[in-house]
């Protein structure tokens, strides 16, 4: 017992030292184990995050929505590092580009952003800054578990989409039917204290990621590392968008 306990702290510090900036005393070499026990802890993060926003939220009580809107995304995008983002940008440059599956993968393994990537940033920097403002405390605070947990939810109904072998192959193949439910679960428990009506734009929000991994499976094969981040950020921008026109 004593020893799961420290293997789930493990797994724990470990996730929060890969998905945030957040300081965490990890003290081993990387261990798969540990990460995909970790996997179930990604909603956890999201809480993390989100918490920070929902302070901010409250402290900027003071300034300006848009300019309260604007500090809120500066310190998302500082705590999270733009993890996801950049695999937004990436999904975006390969799916718009109109090749094949094969050029897609390469024009989505290209470091350099391209048309489409630099819109796709643009309106998400655009997007936060007003869905910041107009949203109330909960649904920021909620905005994180859902995104991660529309993350879960997509992995666990989708299959790896490269052939190599990776942290993102890792991923896509420890995350089932219990990882989804978690998440789903983690979500709704956390609703119970954010605001439980904030269910509905978060289900509505779960059944929308289903489709978008319908498609995705259907463009690309499956899921790889930068629809993931993709699945992460525009999960969390619909529902916020659904909590503002709900509420």
């Amino acid at each position: 017992m004593k020893n799961n306990m420290k293997q789930i702290m493990r797994s724990l510090s470990m996730m929060i030292a890969f998905f945030t900036r957040i300081p965490m005393k990890y003290g081993h070499e990387f261990d798969e184990d540990d990460y995909c026990i970790g996997i179930m802890f990604l909603p956890v993060i999201g809480l993390i995050i989100g918490l920070g926003l929902f302070v901010l939220k409250h402290a900027l009580f003071f300034a300006s929505p848009y300019v309260g809107g604007l500090v809120m995304l500066i310190f998302y995008i500082w705590i999270t590092g733009g993890l996801h983002i950049d695999g937004l940008a990436d999904t975006f440059d390969g799916i718009f580009s109109g090749r094949d599956r094969d050029r897609m993968f390469e024009i989505m393994k290209d470091s350099r952003v391209g048309s489409f990537g630099a819109i796709s940033i643009s309106l998400l920097m655009i997007s936060y800054v007003i869905l910041f403002a107009e949203n109330t405390p909960g649904a920021i605070l909620m905005m994180g578990v859902v995104g991660k947990s529309s993350v879960l939810s997509s992995a666990s109904i989708s299959s790896y989409a490269k052939e190599e072998m990776g942290l993102g192959t890792m991923f896509v193949e420890n995350c089932g039917e219990r990882e989804r439910y978690i998440g789903i679960l983690f979500t709704a428990l956390v609703s119970v204290f954010a605001g439980y009506k904030l269910m509905i734009p978060a289900g509505i929000t779960f059944v929308l990621v289903a489709l978008i991994t319908q498609y995705l499976k259907k463009v690309l094969g499956g899921t790889t590392g930068d629809t993931m981040g993709f699945i992460g950020e525009l999960s969390q921008i619909i529902f916020l968008i659904l909590s503002s026109i709900i509420y």
